[in-house]
Protein backbone atom coordinates (compact mmCIF):
# COMPACT_ATOMS: atom_id res chain seq x y z
CA UNK A 1 0.00 0.00 0.00
CA UNK A 2 1.08 3.61 -1.14
CA UNK A 3 2.30 6.02 1.92
CA UNK A 4 1.16 9.48 1.93
CA UNK A 5 3.08 12.50 1.89
CA UNK A 6 0.75 15.92 2.30
CA UNK A 7 2.90 18.75 1.68
CA UNK A 8 1.55 22.39 3.35
CA UNK A 9 2.67 25.65 1.49
CA UNK A 10 0.83 28.65 3.11
CA UNK A 11 2.11 31.05 0.05
CA UNK A 12 2.89 28.99 -3.51
CA UNK A 13 3.54 31.69 -5.25
CA UNK A 14 6.97 31.08 -7.83
CA UNK A 15 9.64 31.50 -5.32
CA UNK A 16 12.62 29.09 -4.22
CA UNK A 17 10.06 27.82 -1.35
CA UNK A 18 7.12 26.66 -3.97
CA UNK A 19 9.92 25.76 -6.42
CA UNK A 20 11.78 23.05 -4.19
CA UNK A 21 8.73 21.77 -3.31
CA UNK A 22 7.22 21.37 -6.83
CA UNK A 23 10.43 19.46 -7.69
CA UNK A 24 10.19 17.20 -4.83
CA UNK A 25 6.90 16.62 -5.94
CA UNK A 26 7.89 16.28 -9.63
CA UNK A 27 10.68 13.08 -8.46
CA UNK A 28 9.52 11.61 -5.58
CA UNK A 29 8.38 7.91 -6.66
CA UNK A 30 5.21 7.88 -7.35
CA UNK A 31 4.93 3.77 -7.00
CA UNK A 32 5.22 4.43 -3.33
CA UNK A 33 3.85 7.86 -2.50
CA UNK A 34 0.18 9.45 -3.08
CA UNK A 35 1.02 12.64 -3.12
CA UNK A 36 -0.82 15.84 -1.42
CA UNK A 37 -0.02 19.45 -1.84
CA UNK A 38 -2.08 22.37 0.26
CA UNK A 39 -1.87 26.15 0.36
CA UNK A 40 -3.70 28.68 1.21
CA UNK A 41 -4.95 30.94 -1.61
CA UNK A 42 -4.17 30.15 -5.10
CA UNK A 43 -1.51 27.55 -5.98
CA UNK A 44 1.00 29.27 -8.93
CA UNK A 45 2.19 25.69 -9.22
CA UNK A 46 -0.97 23.77 -9.18
CA UNK A 47 -1.44 23.09 -12.94
CA UNK A 48 2.01 21.52 -12.51
CA UNK A 49 1.42 20.01 -9.41
CA UNK A 50 -1.59 18.03 -10.98
CA UNK A 51 0.83 16.02 -12.93
CA UNK A 52 2.30 14.37 -9.89
CA UNK A 53 0.07 14.42 -7.12
CA UNK A 54 -2.95 12.78 -6.74
CA UNK A 55 -4.69 16.19 -4.92
CA UNK A 56 -3.74 20.13 -5.20
CA UNK A 57 -6.01 21.72 -2.37
CA UNK A 58 -6.20 25.66 -1.90
CA UNK A 59 -7.73 26.83 1.49
CA UNK A 60 -9.57 30.03 1.59
CA UNK A 61 -8.23 31.07 4.57
CA UNK A 62 -5.07 34.17 4.52
CA UNK A 63 -3.90 33.37 7.48
CA UNK A 64 -2.29 29.49 8.44
CA UNK A 65 -3.56 29.95 12.24
CA UNK A 66 -7.32 30.35 11.19
CA UNK A 67 -6.76 27.45 8.92
CA UNK A 68 -5.72 24.89 11.85
CA UNK A 69 -8.98 23.31 12.56
CA UNK A 70 -9.96 22.98 8.65
CA UNK A 71 -6.83 21.43 8.08
CA UNK A 72 -7.39 18.71 10.96
CA UNK A 73 -10.65 17.96 9.56
CA UNK A 74 -8.94 17.39 6.33
CA UNK A 75 -6.25 14.93 8.04
CA UNK A 76 -8.07 12.88 10.00
CA UNK A 77 -9.36 11.19 6.71
CA UNK A 78 -5.33 9.71 6.97
CA UNK A 79 -4.08 6.93 8.88
CA UNK A 80 -1.99 8.20 10.49
CA UNK A 81 0.97 5.13 10.68
CA UNK A 82 0.90 6.08 7.21
CA UNK A 83 0.73 9.76 6.20
CA UNK A 84 3.46 12.48 6.69
CA UNK A 85 2.66 16.14 6.95
CA UNK A 86 5.49 18.26 5.62
CA UNK A 87 5.77 21.76 5.98
CA UNK A 88 8.29 24.04 4.65
CA UNK A 89 7.99 27.86 6.17
CA UNK A 90 9.04 28.57 9.35
CA UNK A 91 5.61 30.15 10.67
CA UNK A 92 3.50 27.48 9.39
CA UNK A 93 6.44 24.97 11.07
CA UNK A 94 5.94 26.48 14.22
CA UNK A 95 1.92 25.74 14.15
CA UNK A 96 2.29 22.68 12.82
CA UNK A 97 4.62 21.42 15.84
CA UNK A 98 2.51 22.62 18.25
CA UNK A 99 -0.97 21.81 16.96
CA UNK A 100 -0.67 18.46 14.71
CA UNK A 101 2.67 17.10 16.86
CA UNK A 102 1.81 17.91 20.41
CA UNK A 103 -1.99 17.81 19.95
CA UNK A 104 -3.03 15.53 17.43
CA UNK A 105 0.09 13.20 17.53
CA UNK A 106 0.47 13.02 13.70
CA UNK A 107 3.88 12.47 12.27
CA UNK A 108 5.48 15.77 11.09
CA UNK A 109 8.30 16.59 8.89
CA UNK A 110 9.22 19.75 8.79
CA UNK A 111 11.63 21.34 6.31
CA UNK A 112 14.00 24.89 7.91
CA UNK A 113 15.16 27.13 4.83
CA UNK A 114 15.92 29.61 7.10
CA UNK A 115 19.13 29.64 9.65
CA UNK A 116 17.70 30.25 13.16
CA UNK A 117 19.83 33.30 13.79
CA UNK A 118 18.95 34.46 10.96
CA UNK A 119 15.20 34.87 11.97
CA UNK A 120 15.80 38.47 13.40
CA UNK A 121 16.45 39.49 9.92
CA UNK A 122 13.72 37.80 8.10
CA UNK A 123 10.85 39.03 10.22
CA UNK A 124 12.39 42.83 11.34
CA UNK A 125 11.14 44.85 13.82
CA UNK A 126 7.26 45.23 12.51
CA UNK A 127 6.78 41.24 12.91
CA UNK A 128 8.41 41.36 16.55
CA UNK A 129 5.74 39.51 17.98
CA UNK A 130 5.80 36.65 15.69
CA UNK A 131 9.25 36.24 15.98
CA UNK A 132 9.31 36.37 19.71
CA UNK A 133 6.61 33.31 19.40
CA UNK A 134 8.41 31.45 17.00
CA UNK A 135 11.59 31.38 18.66
CA UNK A 136 10.02 30.02 22.16
CA UNK A 137 8.31 27.55 20.59
CA UNK A 138 11.30 26.63 18.50
CA UNK A 139 13.13 26.06 21.48
CA UNK A 140 10.36 24.62 23.29
CA UNK A 141 8.25 22.40 21.03
CA UNK A 142 10.75 21.56 17.85
CA UNK A 143 12.83 19.24 19.56
CA UNK A 144 9.34 16.73 19.51
CA UNK A 145 9.15 16.98 15.50
CA UNK A 146 9.73 13.41 14.18
CA UNK A 147 11.89 15.24 11.42
CA UNK A 148 13.61 18.10 10.63
CA UNK A 149 15.19 18.89 7.18
CA UNK A 150 17.52 21.53 6.56
CA UNK A 151 18.32 22.57 3.05
CA UNK A 152 21.60 23.82 3.71
CA UNK A 153 24.95 22.66 6.38
CA UNK A 154 24.76 25.91 7.72
CA UNK A 155 20.97 25.68 8.57
CA UNK A 156 21.17 22.25 9.83
CA UNK A 157 23.80 23.28 12.43
CA UNK A 158 22.17 25.75 13.93
CA UNK A 159 19.25 24.59 14.58
CA UNK A 160 20.99 21.44 16.00
CA UNK A 161 22.58 24.02 18.55
CA UNK A 162 18.91 25.21 19.50
CA UNK A 163 17.10 22.16 19.72
CA UNK A 164 20.00 19.41 20.87
CA UNK A 165 18.89 17.35 17.92
CA UNK A 166 20.37 15.99 15.03
CA UNK A 167 19.08 17.32 11.86
CA UNK A 168 19.12 15.84 8.34
CA UNK A 169 20.18 18.08 5.64
CA UNK A 170 19.57 17.59 2.21
CA UNK A 171 20.41 20.27 -0.85
CA UNK A 172 17.25 21.20 -2.92
CA UNK A 173 16.79 19.79 -6.26
CA UNK A 174 17.79 22.32 -8.10
CA UNK A 175 19.79 20.82 -11.24
CA UNK A 176 18.58 18.06 -13.56
CA UNK A 177 21.19 18.25 -15.93
CA UNK A 178 24.00 20.18 -17.09
CA UNK A 179 24.10 22.98 -19.58
CA UNK A 180 26.98 23.12 -21.42
CA UNK A 181 26.72 26.72 -22.38
CA UNK A 182 29.97 28.98 -23.53
CA UNK A 183 29.73 32.60 -23.17
CA UNK A 184 31.08 35.43 -24.62
CA UNK A 185 34.62 37.06 -22.93
CA UNK A 186 34.34 40.50 -24.57
CA UNK A 187 32.22 42.81 -22.87
CA UNK A 188 34.13 45.76 -23.98
CA UNK A 189 30.44 46.93 -26.25
CA UNK A 190 28.30 46.15 -23.36
CA UNK A 191 27.60 44.60 -19.67
CA UNK A 192 24.52 42.67 -18.97
CA UNK A 193 23.33 42.33 -15.38
CA UNK A 194 21.10 40.12 -14.05
CA UNK A 195 18.87 38.85 -11.06
CA UNK A 196 15.70 36.64 -10.75
CA UNK A 197 14.05 37.58 -7.30
CA UNK A 198 10.55 38.51 -6.07
CA UNK A 199 10.28 42.15 -6.11
CA UNK A 200 10.07 42.57 -2.20
CA UNK A 201 12.36 44.73 0.63
CA UNK A 202 14.42 41.87 1.49
CA UNK A 203 15.29 41.52 -1.55
CA UNK A 204 17.56 45.11 -1.84
CA UNK A 205 17.20 44.91 -5.20
CA UNK A 206 17.38 49.11 -4.94
CA UNK A 207 21.22 47.87 -3.83
CA UNK A 208 21.70 47.30 -7.86
CA UNK A 209 20.13 50.01 -8.91
CA UNK A 210 22.02 52.37 -6.75
CA UNK A 211 25.06 50.70 -7.89
CA UNK A 212 24.51 50.99 -11.36
CA UNK A 213 24.07 54.66 -10.86
CA UNK A 214 27.94 54.81 -9.16
CA UNK A 215 29.42 53.15 -12.01
CA UNK A 216 27.49 55.46 -14.50
CA UNK A 217 28.55 53.52 -17.63
CA UNK A 218 25.56 53.31 -20.15
CA UNK A 219 27.42 50.08 -21.67
CA UNK A 220 25.83 48.75 -18.18
CA UNK A 221 22.52 47.59 -18.00
CA UNK A 222 20.68 45.48 -14.92
CA UNK A 223 17.43 43.20 -16.21
CA UNK A 224 15.17 42.03 -12.75
CA UNK A 225 13.05 38.98 -13.50
CA UNK A 226 10.25 38.83 -10.69
CA UNK A 227 6.96 40.19 -9.48
CA UNK A 228 5.92 41.85 -6.57
CA UNK A 229 4.44 45.04 -4.39
CA UNK A 230 7.49 47.15 -4.82
CA UNK A 231 7.65 47.37 -8.72
CA UNK A 232 6.14 50.93 -8.67
CA UNK A 233 8.83 52.05 -6.04
CA UNK A 234 11.86 50.36 -8.27
CA UNK A 235 10.61 52.14 -11.23
CA UNK A 236 10.32 55.41 -9.43
CA UNK A 237 13.94 54.95 -8.59
CA UNK A 238 14.83 53.54 -12.20
CA UNK A 239 13.34 56.74 -14.06
CA UNK A 240 15.13 59.00 -11.05
CA UNK A 241 18.42 57.76 -11.13
CA UNK A 242 18.27 57.42 -15.10
CA UNK A 243 20.04 54.18 -15.08
CA UNK A 244 19.53 50.95 -18.03
CA UNK A 245 16.97 48.89 -15.77
CA UNK A 246 13.78 46.85 -16.91
CA UNK A 247 11.37 44.87 -15.14
CA UNK A 248 10.09 42.05 -16.18
CA UNK A 249 7.32 39.97 -15.32
CA UNK A 250 8.60 36.46 -14.33
CA UNK A 251 8.16 33.45 -16.40
CA UNK A 252 10.33 30.05 -16.93
CA UNK A 253 10.72 31.34 -20.60
CA UNK A 254 12.17 34.80 -19.31
CA UNK A 255 14.19 33.81 -16.87
CA UNK A 256 15.45 31.42 -18.99
CA UNK A 257 15.48 34.11 -21.90
CA UNK A 258 18.06 36.02 -19.64
CA UNK A 259 19.92 33.30 -18.08
CA UNK A 260 21.27 32.73 -21.64
CA UNK A 261 21.68 36.39 -22.43
CA UNK A 262 22.92 38.21 -19.44
CA UNK A 263 26.58 38.25 -18.08
CA UNK A 264 27.02 38.23 -14.29
CA UNK A 265 24.11 37.11 -11.81
CA UNK A 266 23.41 39.64 -8.62
CA UNK A 267 21.82 38.15 -5.64
CA UNK A 268 21.04 40.83 -3.15
CA UNK A 269 19.06 39.53 -0.44
CA UNK A 270 19.32 40.62 3.01
CA UNK A 271 18.71 37.13 3.87
CA UNK A 272 17.88 34.10 1.87
CA UNK A 273 17.49 30.32 2.47
CA UNK A 274 18.22 28.65 -0.16
CA UNK A 275 19.08 30.95 -3.40
CA UNK A 276 18.30 28.39 -6.22
CA UNK A 277 18.67 30.75 -9.00
CA UNK A 278 22.06 31.44 -7.58
CA UNK A 279 22.25 27.74 -8.70
CA UNK A 280 20.72 28.15 -12.02
CA UNK A 281 22.74 31.31 -12.64
CA UNK A 282 25.78 29.19 -12.15
CA UNK A 283 24.98 26.09 -14.36
CA UNK A 284 24.26 28.42 -17.55
CA UNK A 285 28.23 29.75 -16.73
CA UNK A 286 27.42 33.12 -14.83
CA UNK A 287 29.93 34.48 -12.94
CA UNK A 288 28.00 35.47 -9.58
CA UNK A 289 27.98 38.61 -6.93
CA UNK A 290 26.46 37.88 -3.55
CA UNK A 291 26.18 39.91 -0.50
CA UNK A 292 27.08 37.16 1.90
CA UNK A 293 26.51 35.94 5.44
CA UNK A 294 23.05 34.54 4.42
CA UNK A 295 21.61 30.61 4.52
CA UNK A 296 23.40 28.61 1.95
CA UNK A 297 25.46 30.85 -0.28
CA UNK A 298 28.60 30.27 0.96
CA UNK A 299 28.57 26.62 0.34
CA UNK A 300 27.22 27.27 -3.36
CA UNK A 301 29.92 29.69 -3.94
CA UNK A 302 32.76 27.46 -2.18
CA UNK A 303 32.98 30.48 0.05
CA UNK A 304 34.20 32.49 -2.31
CA UNK A 305 36.10 30.40 -4.53
CA UNK A 306 33.14 29.69 -7.13
CA UNK A 307 32.37 33.16 -7.04
CA UNK A 308 32.22 36.87 -5.40
CA UNK A 309 31.53 38.32 -2.31
CA UNK A 310 30.56 41.95 -1.32
CA UNK A 311 29.68 43.63 2.24
CA UNK A 312 26.20 43.20 2.72
CA UNK A 313 24.66 47.00 2.27
CA UNK A 314 27.27 48.55 0.90
CA UNK A 315 26.50 49.69 -2.42
CA UNK A 316 29.89 50.91 -3.08
CA UNK A 317 31.18 47.80 -2.52
CA UNK A 318 29.07 46.34 -4.97
CA UNK A 319 30.08 48.61 -7.80
CA UNK A 320 33.44 47.82 -7.18
CA UNK A 321 32.95 43.83 -7.33
CA UNK A 322 30.86 44.76 -10.57
CA UNK A 323 33.57 46.52 -12.05
CA UNK A 324 36.09 44.02 -11.23
CA UNK A 325 34.40 41.14 -12.90
CA UNK A 326 34.12 43.28 -15.87
CA UNK A 327 38.01 43.79 -15.74
CA UNK A 328 39.02 40.72 -15.71
CA UNK A 329 36.36 38.41 -17.15
CA UNK A 330 38.90 35.57 -17.64
CA UNK A 331 38.82 35.09 -14.03
CA UNK A 332 35.27 35.46 -13.43
CA UNK A 333 34.35 32.56 -15.65
CA UNK A 334 37.17 30.62 -13.97
CA UNK A 335 35.57 31.13 -11.10
CA UNK A 336 32.22 30.13 -12.37
CA UNK A 337 34.18 26.76 -13.61
CA UNK A 338 34.59 25.84 -9.79
CA UNK A 339 31.40 26.31 -8.91
CA UNK A 340 29.89 24.44 -11.67
CA UNK A 341 32.13 21.21 -11.26
CA UNK A 342 30.48 21.16 -8.10
CA UNK A 343 26.92 21.08 -9.10
CA UNK A 344 26.00 18.02 -8.56
CA UNK A 345 25.35 18.82 -5.10
CA UNK A 346 22.24 19.83 -6.19
CA UNK A 347 21.07 17.32 -8.91
CA UNK A 348 17.80 16.28 -8.44
CA UNK A 349 19.22 12.70 -7.38
CA UNK A 350 18.74 14.22 -4.05
CA UNK A 351 15.57 12.90 -4.35
CA UNK A 352 16.72 9.14 -3.13
CA UNK A 353 17.92 11.16 0.29
CA UNK A 354 13.85 13.03 0.66
CA UNK A 355 12.84 9.66 0.31
CA UNK A 356 15.18 7.54 2.59
CA UNK A 357 13.88 9.93 5.02
CA UNK A 358 10.55 9.76 4.34
CA UNK A 359 10.40 6.24 5.13
CA UNK A 360 12.85 6.16 7.79
CA UNK A 361 10.33 8.74 9.83
CA UNK A 362 7.37 7.02 8.55
CA UNK A 363 8.36 3.79 10.22
CA UNK A 364 9.56 5.20 13.60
Amino acid sequence: MKKNLIFFLPNFGPGGAGNSILNICKYLNKKKYKIYVISLKKNFYKKELLKYCHEVKEIDQIKTFFSLFELENYFKNFDKNKTLIISNINYANALFVVFFKTIYKYKIAIIERTPYQELNIYYGIKDFFKKLIIKIVIKTFYNKVDVLIANSKKTAKDFEKIIKKNCEFVYPLTIHKKINFRRRVNLKKSVKLLTIARLSREKKLEDQINALAIINNRKFSLNIVGDGLLKKELLSLINKLNVKTKIIPYSKKAKKKFLIESDIYICSSDFEGFPNTVVEAINYGLPVISSENHGGIKEILLNGKGGDFYELGNIKDLSNKICNIVNNYKMGLKKNKKARDNLDRFSTNNIKKYEKIFDRTLTK
